[in-house]
């Protein structure tokens, strides 16, 4: 009797454990999360150098490095302007630029480093490396986002892939695909989130060529530079050109937080159109430096230098690449430099939606975060196209038709190339400046008014739109969300997001604001608030 009720005591114990045992798997289950992969862009950390025996810091170039070949190149440049002959300049300093600033991070015919050069990378999770992420006082940039990813996941969930940019995209893709399954095996899972950063789009679309997107569940593209920057086909194609007003606009637009920048850059230019003809001569001036000294920059540094990676050959946009290449290797280049150029270019970035589009095809989410309302760097005619301060929104949003800097759509405009299968959305921003409905994928792409290069500021609502759209479960579009509409508008001030909605069309370019009262007027207000504040302070 007692071995009966004994076995009936420990078959109901039994049960009990099993219970528990599967309560608990499936409350693991629940509770699991994907891990997250952060996919660097260009110079995220810098490139590094030990072949003295010591740790040496190459690019960027250190302070004291750029303030010595500056020193160097000053008699040289007083001799040339003191002669009138800028070759002089040439002839003095550009060795020096190149031997003592550039060849250290140069690459031979084929591809491959001149020397052992190399960057920082980050096994394991980013809790492995509190200084560099946790505890940094960097909020922005690459580092911002994995504060913001790690907050929602824990950073053993979150990991950071980095890479020598100098190197083939195709060359990353075999490293990201043994640092996914290295992530893999760490976590116990089949899959990983991918946000790739700048020009990480073009590792992780490298990666999706060579290795498709089974180990992948979602991909969200952070401003990336996967088709190329027109500015980069404007320079390998020795189209410089650098204008007073290009200048000033640049410093005005992307000071846009900083009043006093603001206002002292709108006087400067206002002194500027009021002296006679002050403009014409300093673009004068320039154009003719750039005419004389273009030649040989390019055949005595950037030749040598930038020409010779393949990462920076990432960055030029179809329409630049052949005659580019013509350019600078010649008609009938040939050789595994070109080979490497050729694969990624034909193969990656001309097939990028195609490689996306499988991806989702394959159940892989993908997302995409563009941004605009600056003003492009300025050195090209590529600075008026509307970017983030570097990528233009065309291509960083995989087709968006895009009003001018300065110049909105008029309010005749009809939306062109349109991608999207519902005629009843619009895709078309209330600021005019932004026509989504020709993007690869129009219902998936946001973008974010006034929000710089990859910059998705820890705290701000870009950071949130970002974890909206890495975390979200269910499969989303611009219309899910309210508060999350396509096109958003950042305040460079608080950080809040706001949908761009309503006429909220407003000039930004310099000549509207130039007026000589109205900058005073800025500037005075300025001072007397910072006093105020100064006061209220002690």
């Amino acid at each position: 009797m007692k071995n009966k009720w004994l076995k009936k005591a420990i078959s109901l114990m039994l049960c009990i454990l099993m219970a528990l045992s599967l309560c608990s798997s499936a409350f693991a289950a629940s509770e699991s999360v994907t891990p997250v992969i952060v996919v660097s862009g260009m110079g995220s950390f810098p490139l590094f150098c030990d072949e003295s025996g010591e740790e040496e810091q190459v690019f960027p170039p250190s302070a004291s490095g750029i303030v010595s070949v500056v020193g160097k190149s000053l008699l040289p440049l007083l001799e040339a302007f003191l002669k009138g002959d800028l070759t002089i300049f040439a002839d003095g300093s550009f060795d020096t630029i190149y031997e003592d600033l550039f060849e250290i991070v140069s690459m031979d015919e084929s591809g491959k480093s001149l020397h052992a050069v190399y960057t920082r990378t980050f096994p394991g999770n980013v809790g492995n490396y509190p200084d560099d992420f946790q505890n940094s006082e960097k909020i922005d940039d690459e580092v911002g986002m994995i504060q913001a990813i790690s907050d929602k996941i824990g950073e053993e969930n979150t990991y950071f892939f980095n890479y020598d940019w100098r190197m083939s995209p195709l060359d990353h893709a075999d490293a990201l695909n043994a640092y996914i399954e290295d992530v893999k095996a760490e976590q116990h899972c089949s899959k990983v989130t991918l946000v790739p950063a700048s020009m990480g789009g073009t590792v992780v679309n490298s990666y999706l060529y060579r290795y498709g997107s089974d180990s992948v569940k979602k991909i969200v593209y952070c401003m990336v530079a996967s088709k190329g920057l027109n500015l980069v086909g404007e320079l390998f194609g020795k189209n410089i050109k650098i204008t007073a007003d290009m200048l000033l606009e640049r410093m005005f637009n992307f000071e846009k937080d900083n009043a006093l920048v603001q206002a002292l850059v709108a006087l400067l230019h206002t002194g500027l159109e009021l002296t006679p003809n002050a403009m014409e001569k300093i673009d004068a001036f320039v154009e003719m430096f750039i005419n004389t000294l273009s030649d040989r920059a390019y055949t005595d540094i950037f030749r040598n230098s930038f020409a010779s990676m393949p990462g920076m050959w990432a960055f030029c946009p179809d329409s630049y690449y052949e005659n580019d290449k013509a350019l600078l290797f010649g008609e009938n280049a040939s050789g595994t430099l070109i080979d490497k150029l050729d694969d990624y270019h034909y193969n990656v970035e001309n097939k990028s939606e195609e490689l996306m589009k499988a991806a989702e095809e394959n159940g892989c989410d993908i997302y995409i975060i563009s941004a605009y309302g600056f003003v492009g760097f300025p050195a090209t005619d590529a600075a008026w196209q509307q970017s983030d301060c570097l990528i233009e929104t065309a291509n960083s949003s995989f087709g968006a038709v895009t009003a001018p800097y300065g110049k909105p759509f008029g309010s005749d405009y009809k939306a062109v190339g349109t991608v999207c299968a519902d005629e009843s959305h619009n895709h078309v921003s209330t600021d005019g400046i932004i026509d989504a409905s020709a993007c690869a994928f129009p219902e998936q792409t946001w973008f974010i008014k006034n929000n710089r290069h990859v910059g998705l500021p820890y705290g701000t609502g870009a950071a949130e739109l970002l974890c909206y759209l890495v975390f979200t479960e269910e499969k989303v579009t611009v219309h899910t969300n309210e508060s999350y509409p396509q096109f958003v508008e950042l305040n460079l001030v608080s950080g809040k997001l706001s949908s761009l909605t309503g006429n909220t069309i407003k000039n930004d370019k310099l000549d509207e604001h130039s007026n000589i009262f109205i900058r005073i007027l800025s500037l005075i207000k300025y001072i007397v608030s910072a006093i105020k504040n100064l006061f209220a302070a002690a």
